[in-house]
């Protein structure tokens, strides 16, 4: 299969994971492990390009901390010793591609809604760490919405120390073209303050 075709299968399950799927990414130029935290696919924006199906409920509501965990470990491990080249989805990735880049925390909805999410993100690290794998970012992909609230900020200070990085989406440079797009109850105002404070923390 061309690679171009394989940057469009994005996938949430693998086998059998219900939280942590493969994804080959175009951004970062080889796999990415994508952790959902948001199974029952609630969101606090709509935004219309949403490829979400919010019309057919998960067969998994909640996350389930340990499983994740496993899971998690297991796809590391998975990638990272390139049996996953030997699936039919990923056997046709280029070589160039074939270096495992990050976790990334996305999914089916927005990940810091995630009620613990600081100790989430704490626990990956872990997992990360026992297995030698410092190099491989933890990437948090987010509209930014929560990142005043405690236990985000105690999550966001643990990327930081783990090969963090936060990729933070502004799709609006007004207060009425963002509530056209990210449809939410949630102030513009909020969203740049939460962005331009997270980015004093990390110049």
């Amino acid at each position: 299969m061309p690679s171009h075709q394989l940057h469009t299968r994005h996938e949430r399950r693998f086998d059998q994971n219900r939280f942590v799927y493969p994804v080959l990414s175009r951004r970062s130029r080889g796999i990415s492990i994508g952790v959902n935290l948001n199974p029952d696919k609630i969101c606090n924006f709509d935004c219309i390009y949403c490829q979400v199906d919010r019309t057919r409920q998960s067969e998994t509501r909640f996350v389930e901390f340990d499983a994740l965990i496993a899971e998690l470990g297991e796809m590391l491990d998975f990638v990272s010793s390139g049996e996953i080249y030997e699936t039919e989805k990923f056997r046709d990735t280029p070589p160039e591609l074939r270096r495992l880049n990050d976790m990334a925390f996305s999914g089916d909805g927005e990940p810091t809604t995630y009620k613990n999410f600081d100790e989430l993100i704490a626990a990956c690290a872990e997992v990360k760490r026992v297995r030698g794998l410092d190099d491989v970012k933890m990437v948090l992909i987010t509209n930014a919405s929560m990142f005043h609230r405690p236990h985000v900020e105690r999550g966001l200070a643990i990327l930081d120390v783990n090969n963090g990085e936060i990729w933070a989406k502004l799709e609006a440079g007004t207060a009425e073209y963002f509530k056209l797009i990210d449809r939410t109850p949630i102030a513009f105002q909020q969203i740049l303050h939460n962005i331009a404070a997270a980015a004093r923390v990390r110049p």
